[in-house]
């Protein structure tokens, strides 16, 4: 009786196939890997810079160039956040403890005060930064801009006003 290979061959071809299909599924893995990362990538640790009426007085330009610069003080504003809900935390026990503990909620909320100013002055000197790389005609354009949101502000300011005397229901649901 002859012995053939096929009994060998097949099992062959059954261990390339797996082979192929794991291989196979390993790039893909890899592959999917790397796409989402590019369509999705870590968040910047500074995504936005909110400046109060400056921010949307700032050109584009501006917003990315202030962004960027924030951007490089991320670790400052990681910390400030990392104590600030250490901070929460604290401020959340203090209150549920009876009795409750009149200075030790002052000293968080005095915390919590230092460190909002903190932000305030990274904030101040980043917008002096930007005005101090403006040119003459940027800071004109940047000042005009300023103006227009103060007149919007005022207007809707004395709307709001004049629907409250008439009764009516405030825009935003709250005067400014």
């Amino acid at each position: 009786m002859a012995v053939t290979g096929a009994g060998n061959c097949r099992g062959l071809r059954w261990a390339l196939i797996g082979s192929v299909t794991l291989n196979l599924l390993i790039v893909g893995v890899i592959v999917g890997g790397i796409m989402g990362h590019q369509r999705h990538p870590p968040r910047a640790v500074v995504r936005d810079v909110t400046l109060g009426a400056f921010t949307e007085a700032l050109s584009k330009e501006d917003r990315d160039a202030l962004r960027k610069s924030a951007q490089k003080r991320g670790s400052e504003f990681r910390d400030m956040r990392r104590q600030s809900r250490a901070d929460m935390i604290a401020l959340i026990d203090a209150l549920a403890i009876t009795p409750w503990n009149r200075d030790e909620v002052e000293k968080i909320l005095a915390r919590h005060q230092s460190r909002t100013a903190a932000r305030v002055q990274i904030g101040d000197t980043l917008i002096f930064e930007r005005i101090e790389a403006m040119t003459a005609q940027q800071r004109q354009a940047f000042a005009q801009r300023l103006q227009q949101d103060v007149q919007r502000l005022d207007n809707r300011r004395d709307r709001n006003e004049k629907r409250e005397r008439q009764g009516a229901p405030l825009a935003n649901g709250a005067p400014d």
